[in-house]
């Protein structure tokens, strides 16, 4: 078993039980789903599974990637004036 990072800086990723607040947030989902519908200890290993894989997608790209891929996949929409609509993949001048 790898050896849990304590953050030490105030920059550092929120850290919830032994994952960072964006490994939670999977782990959670996929726990919520098992129980209802009543199969939480396949639940369990799915969620680890699940997170594992988050873990290695998410170390082989840039800090702050999926924040940035559920905006440009629309699940954060923005107000702001100066960021283009993530729906438009060309810009005609």
């Amino acid at each position: 078993m790898e050896p849990i990072i304590i953050p030490k800086y105030i920059d550092d990723p929120i850290t919830l039980l032994i994952w960072s607040a964006d490994e939670f947030v999977p782990f959670a989902a996929v726990l919520l789903i098992g129980m209802l519908i009543g199969q939480l200890s396949i639940a369990l290993v799915l969620s680890a599974l699940v997170i594992k894989a988050y873990r290695r997608f998410r170390d082989n790209r840039p800090d702050g990637f999926p924040l940035h891929a559920a905006y440009w996949v629309g699940l954060l929409p923005s107000s702001a004036i100066s960021m283009p609509n993530p729906y438009i993949r060309r810009f005609l001048p």
